[in-house]
C-alpha cells in the first residue's frame, strides 16, 4: 500500500467506533459475569482467603470474573475497611486478581474474529428469550463476548493504516528505544481509562497489525500494571489504616514488578520470541502470554514475602486504626445448629450484642462528626456501616438455619427475638449513617448549625445513648425494671423531638431566618434521631414480647422484615 499523505487519511471514525465497542463489551461482560455470579462475591473473598494460596486463587478467579483486576482490589479493600479482612489477605488477593484479569487478553488472543458476530447473535437471542435474569445476564456475557471481538477487528483494520503515516515509524523507534516512555503513556492511559484489559486488548491490536515493536507493546503493558493502581487509591481515600496500606501495597506492587522488567526488557523480549515460536503462537496471543508471564512471577516473588511487606507497610504508614480488626469479628460453629440449636441461639445472641457495640459507636461517631466537623467521624461511620451490614447478614442466614430445626416454643421465641433485635441494631446503624450525610451536606455548604439547634441534638443525643445502654442492657439480661424505666424515657424523648420542632419553626418565623440547608435538613435529622430512640424501645420491647414470625410478618421498625417462608417450616 502507498504511503498516506497525512493522519486525516486514517479512518478515525472506525478507530472511535470499534473502540467504544471493545470498551462496552469489556464491561458489559465483566458486570454480567458480576451479576450472573451473584451477589455473594464479596462473601466468597471473605470466607476463603484463610491461607495466601487460597487467597491468590480467589484473586484470580474473582479478577477472572469481573474483567478486572482494580474491581478485585477494590471489593478487597473494602473488606479490610469493614474490619472483615487482614492485610495479610488482601495482599494476596491483589497478587492473584493482577493474574485473573489477563484472562481477558488470552481471549482475545484467540482472535475469534469471523466467529464474534454469531456468537453476537446468540448472546442477543439468548437475552431477548430469556425470562429469568441469570438467563438474561448470561445472554449478556455472550454479548460482551462478541462485541468485544467485534470491536477490535474494526479498530484493527484502521489501525493497519498508521504504519503507513509519514512520522509514525520514528515514534515507534522511539518507543522500542525508550521502553520507559511507553510504560509512562500506558500508566497514563490505563489511569484515565482505569481499566488495564481494555488497554492491554489495545496493545494486542496495535501489535497484531505491526504498527508498533513488541518492545514498545511490553512497556506499554508494563505502564498499564501501574495505571490500574489508581481505582484502588480512590477505594482507600477516606478509608482505614489498613486500607491504605492496602492500597499502598497495590501500588508497590505493581510499580516495583513493572521496573523489573523495563531493566530486563530485552532478554524477557528475547524469551517470549523463543514462546512465540515453539508454540506456534499468533502475535495477539504473544502480548496476552507476555502479560500473563509478567504478572505470575511477580506472584511468585511477592507470595513468599508478604509477612515481610506487612512489616514494611507498618513501617511506611506507622499508627493504629481507631477501629480494631477484632471489632468485626464473630463466631458461629455451624455445627452447634443442627446439634445444639439452643446453644447455638447463645452464639447468635452473643455476635447481635457485638453488633449492638458497632452500632453503638456509629452513633457516637455521628455525634461526635456534628460537634467536631472532623471528617474521620463520617470514615468512620461509613466504615461501620460496611461492618455492620457484612454481620447482619451473616447473623440473618444463621438464625434462618437454627429457625429450620425442630424448636421448642421457648427457643422458637428467642429465635424471634434475636432476629427482629439483630434487625433493629442494623437499622440505628444506617440511621446514624444518614445523620452523617445530613452533616456532611451541612458543612459542605459551608453552613453551620445555631449554637441553640446544636445544644439541642447535643442533648437529643445524650438522652439516646442513655436509652441505648437501656435497650442492650434489657437484651442482654432480660432486666424488666430498665425496661420499665425505658418506658418513661422514650415518652421524654418523643416530648423532646416535639418541642424541639416547635422551637426550630418558631425561630424561622420570628426570627425570619433564611433558608439554607441546615435550616431545611433540621427537622429530617430531628426525625432520623426519634427513629433511633424507636428501634432502641423495640430492642428492649422485643426482648419480653417478641412477634411471632410464623404467624405474622409484622415488625416493630420502619420496614417489614421479609422472612422466608422456608425457615419457617
Amino acid at each position: 500500500m502507498s504511503e498516506l499523505s497525512s493522519w486525516s487519511q486514517i479512518d478515525w471514525h472506525l478507530i472511535a467506533g470499534g473502540l467504544g465497542l471493545f470498551l462496552f463489551g469489556v464491561k458489559l461482560m465483566g458486570d454480567s459475569l458480576t451479576k450472573f455470579a451473584g451477589t455473594k462475591i464479596r462473601d466468597y473473598i471473605e470466607k476463603y482467603t484463610s491461607n495466601p494460596l487460597m487467597a491468590v486463587l480467589v484473586g484470580i478467579i474473582m479478577a477472572g470474573l469481573i474483567q478486572s483486576s482494580s474491581a478485585a482490589t477494590v471489593i478487597a479493600i473494602s473488606l479490610v475497611r469493614s474490619g472483615l479482612m487482614g492485610l495479610n489477605q488482601a495482599i494476596a488477593i491483589i497478587l492473584g486478581a493482577n493474574i485473573g484479569t489477563t484472562v481477558t487478553a488470552i481471549l482475545i488472543g484467540f482472535q475469534l474474529d469471523y466467529l464474534a458476530y454469531f456468537i453476537l447473535l446468540i448472546g442477543v437471542f439468548i437475552a431477548l428469550m430469556a425470562s429469568k435474569k441469570k438467563t438474561i445476564y448470561l445472554g449478556e456475557v455472550i454479548i460482551g463476548f462478541g462485541l468485544l471481538f467485534i470491536g477490535l477487528n474494526i479498530m484493527g483494520d484502521a489501525l493497519k493504516e498508521l504504519q503507513y503515516i509519514p512520522g509514525f515509524s520514528d515514534i515507534v523507534i522511539r518507543l522500542s528505544k525508550q521502553p520507559i516512555l511507553a510504560a509512562l503513556i500506558g500508566a497514563a492511559v490505563t489511569g484515565v481509562i482505569q481499566s488495564s484489559s481494555a488497554i492491554v486488548g489495545i496493545i494486542q491490536t496495535l501489535y497484531a497489525t505491526q504498527s508498533i515493536s513488541l518492545v514498545a507493546a511490553l512497556g506499554l503493558v508494563f505502564g498499564a500494571n501501574i495505571g490500574t493502581t489508581v481505582t484502588a487509591a480512590l477505594a482507600a481515600v477516606g478509608g482505614s489504616l489498613a486500607a491504605r496500606r492496602t492500597s499502598l501495597f497495590h501500588f508497590i506492587f505493581n510499580v516495583s514488578v513493572s521496573i523489573l522488567f523495563l531493566a530486563i526488557i530485552g532478554p524477557y523480549e528475547h524469551f517470549i520470541l523463543y514462546l512465540t515460536e515453539a508454540f506456534h503462537l499468533n502475535s495477539m496471543m504473544t502480548v496476552a502470554v507476555a502479560h500473563f508471564l509478567f504478572n505470575f512471577i511477580g506472584m511468585v516473588i511477592f507470595l513468599p514475602i508478604i509477612p515481610k511487606c506487612v512489616q514494611l507497610l507498618k513501617k511506611i504508614m506507622p499508627g493504629k486504626d481507631r477501629l480494631d480488626l477484632e471489632f468485626g469479628k464473630i463466631q458461629l460453629d455451624e455445627a452447634m445448629v443442627k446439634t445444639f440449636p439452643s446453644v447455638a441461639l447463645v452464639q447468635a445472641k452473643t455476635a447481635i450484642l457485638q453488633v449492638a457495640d458497632i452500632s453503638l459507636k456509629s452513633l457516637e461517631s455521628s455525634k461526635q462528626y456534628l460537634i467536631t466537623k472532623d471528617k474521620k467521624y463520617f470514615n468512620e461511620v461509613n466504615q461501620l456501616e460496611d461492618m455492620i451490614n457484612s454481620l447482619d447478614t451473616k447473623i440473618e442466614s444463621y438464625l434462618l438455619k437454627i429457625a429450620k430445626q425442630s424448636l421448642s416454643e421457648e427457643l422458637a421465641d428467642e429465635y424471634s427475638a434475636n432476629l427482629q433485635v439483630q434487625k433493629n441494631f442494623e437499622r440505628i446503624g444506617d440511621l446514624s449513617q444518614n445523620l452523617v450525610e445530613y452533616f456532611e451536606m451541612i458543612y459542605d455548604a459551608g453552613e453551620s448549625l445555631q449554637e441553640e439547634a446544636m445544644t439541642e441534638l447535643t442533648s437529643i443525643y445524650e438522652l439516646l445513648i442513655h436509652m441505648y445502654a437501656e435497650g442492650v442492657a434489657v437484651f442482654k439480661d432480660g432486666d424488666h425494671h430498665i425496661f420499665e424505666v425505658m418506658k418513661e424515657d422514650e415518652n421524654n424523648l418523643n416530648h423532646i423531638e416535639y418541642k424541639l420542632r416547635a422551637s426550630h419553626f418558631r425561630r424561622l418565623t420570628s426570627q425570619h431566618e433564611e433558608a439554607t440547608v441546615a435550616t431545611s435538613l433540621f427537622v429530617d435529622i430531628l426525625g432520623a434521631l426519634e427513629r433511633i430512640g424507636d428501634h432502641t424501645f423495640n430492642i428492649a420491647r422485643l426482648t419480653f414480647d417478641p412477634i411471632k414470625t410464623h404467624g405474622e410478618k409484622t415488625l416493630l421498625t420502619d420496614e417489614p422484615l421479609e422472612v422466608p417462608s422456608e425457615a419457617l417450616n
